[in-house]
């Protein structure tokens, strides 16, 4: 962009403009913001799958601890979840004493809105490797559902 300045002695030369105007900034900013909102829902879906996907992560995880634990100390371990606290527990069956607890319940609106335990009394799991019954965890939130399968061999497998 170009425009017209006078010198001193009153000649006429041209001057080169540098920069951008307020107005087309304000159309960058606009552009951008647009952008910005129209890949929300797309990030919001992901960020709840991941959360459930990780969720799913530690439940597995918490399971085979307890099936390591119950061969090391060679006692057997109770694994429960309790549905008003949304916590996880294993502990020693015969003191009740807590080994790991992990919660599991809700954080905010894209955490978890239902897990399901089942058998929902938990399951015991003797020294020997094997437990009481197979175990599968649901874990739901708004438009997910991962599910974490237990044998009684202590086999865990996550779908």
């Amino acid at each position: 962009v170009t425009g017209v300045a006078v010198t001193e002695r009153g000649t006429r030369r041209q001057v080169r403009r540098r920069g951008f105007t307020a107005i087309e900034l304000m159309i960058v900013v606009t552009i951008v913001g647009l952008m910005a909102v129209a890949a929300m829902p797309r990030i919001s879906r992901v960020v709840a799958e991941q959360r459930i996907r990780k969720l799913q992560e530690v439940v597995a995880t918490d399971i085979e601890r307890a099936f390591a634990l119950a061969r090391r100390e060679r006692k057997p371990i109770t694994v429960t979840y309790n549905t008003s606290t949304y916590v996880l527990t294993v502990a020693d069956r015969a003191s009740g004493t807590a080994l790991l607890t992990d919660y599991i319940g809700r954080f905010d609106d894209m955490s978890t809105t239902a897990v399901t335990f089942s058998p929902s009394a938990g399951i015991t799991i003797f020294p020997v490797g094997l437990s009481t019954a197979a175990l599968t965890i649901t874990l739901t939130n708004a438009t997910y559902t991962r599910t974490v399968s237990v044998t009684r061999a202590g086999q865990v497998t996550r779908s």
